[in-house]
C-alpha cells in the first residue's frame, strides 16, 4: 500500500512540474530593412545592413543577423524597437548599430507559438552633412596628385561593369605602377577626433587588385598632408571573372582620433601595382561621407 502511494504521489509531482513549464515563445520574423531615401542630396539607396538589434519595451533582446527568426518570451501589446546593424570596416567581429539610420518602432500583439512577419523601414537621420560622388558628374571630387600614372575615369552603364548609373573606374596595366588621387573639401576639416564620435564613408566597390583608402591631415606644425591608412579594402573577384560588388561602412574616426590637433583633413585612394600586372580593375559607386553637423 504504501508502495503504490508513493508511486501515485511520483505521477502527480510529475505532472505538476510540466504544467508549470514555460510557455511557448511569440516570434518575430524579419527578412530585410528597407533604407528610404528622403531627398536626392543623401545619394543612392544601396545599403549592407545585416543585423536587426531587437528591443522590446526599450530591453535589448538580442543582435540578429538578416534574415532571422526571433523569439520573443512575451505575450500581449509590446513596444519593438529595431535598428539597423551592420558590420563596421566589413569587419564581422565588429558589429554596430549605424548610427546614422532611425529606428524602427511599432507596437506588436505578441501571441505564444506563432510568428508575426516585420516589415521594417529605416532613413537616414536629419541634421547630417552627407557628401556624395556617384560618378554621374565627370567632375568628381577625387583629383590625381602630380605623380599618380592614371586617373579615375567614369563609366557610364553601357559598359555593364558599373554598379547603378555611372561608377568610377580606376584601371592599370603592367606600365603603371602608381595611382593616387585626393579629395579636397572644406567640409572634411570637420571630421570628429574622438573615437566615440561616429563619421562613415558608405560605398559600393569591386577589385581584382587590393586598393588603399585613407586620411590625409594636417597642423600648424605640418605643412603638407600626412597620410594615415585607413582599410586596404581586399579583391571582391578574381583576374578574369565577372565583377562582383559590394557594399563598405568605413569608420573614419578610427584614423582622426589620433590626430587631435590637426587643422585640416581630406581623404585619399590610392594603388600600388608592384607586380606590374596587367588588367587592373578597380570599381567605385555611391561614395558617400557622413557625420554629424
Amino acid at each position: 500500500m504504501r508502495s503504490l502511494y508513493f508511486f501515485l504521489l511520483l505521477i502527480s509531482t510529475s505532472c505538476t512540474l510540466i504544467d508549470k513549464r514555460e510557455n511557448a515563445p511569440s516570434f518575430i520574423y524579419i527578412n530585410k530593412f528597407n533604407l528610404n531615401i528622403s531627398n536626392s542630396d543623401q545619394g543612392s539607396e544601396s545599403e549592407k545592413i545585416t543585423d536587426a538589434w531587437v528591443y522590446i519595451n526599450d530591453n535589448l533582446e538580442g543582435v540578429y543577423e538578416l534574415p532571422a527568426k526571433v523569439p520573443l518570451h512575451y505575450d500581449g501589446i509590446k513596444d519593438l524597437k529595431l535598428y539597423p546593424g551592420i558590420k563596421r570596416n566589413g569587419i564581422s567581429a565588429d558589429r554596430k548599430k549605424y548610427p546614422f539610420y532611425t529606428t524602427y518602432n511599432i507596437a506588436i500583439d505578441l501571441i505564444p507559438d506563432s510568428i508575426i512577419n516585420i516589415f521594417p523601414e529605416t532613413f537616414y537621420e536629419d541634421n547630417l552633412y552627407i557628401k556624395v560622388e556617384d560618378f554621374e558628374d565627370p567632375n568628381h571630387f577625387f583629383n590625381s596628385v602630380s605623380t599618380s600614372q592614371v586617373d579615375i575615369l567614369t563609366l557610364d552603364d553601357q559598359d555593364n561593369e558599373t554598379f547603378e548609373g555611372n561608377s568610377g573606374a580606376i584601371d592599370m596595366n603592367s606600365n603603371h605602377y602608381f595611382f593616387e588621387a585626393r579629395t579636397d573639401e572644406l567640409d572634411f576639416n570637420s571630421f570628429p577626433k574622438n573615437l566615440n564620435i561616429p563619421a562613415y564613408i558608405e560605398m559600393n566597390y569591386a577589385n581584382n587588385y587590393p586598393f588603399e583608402i585613407g586620411i590625409l591631415h594636417k597642423d600648424a606644425s605640418i605643412p603638407a598632408y600626412q597620410k594615415q591608412a585607413l582599410i586596404t579594402l581586399v579583391p571582391t573577384f578574381e583576374f578574369n571573372q565577372d565583377i562582383i560588388w559590394n557594399k563598405t561602412y568605413l569608420y573614419i574616426s578610427d584614423a582622426t582620433n589620433f590626430f587631435t590637433v590637426a587643422t585640416e583633413f581630406d581623404l585619399y585612394i590610392s594603388v600600388l601595382n608592384e607586380n606590374e600586372l596587367n588588367d587592373i580593375k578597380n570599381r567605385l559607386d555611391n561614395f558617400k561621407v557622413i557625420f554629424r553637423k
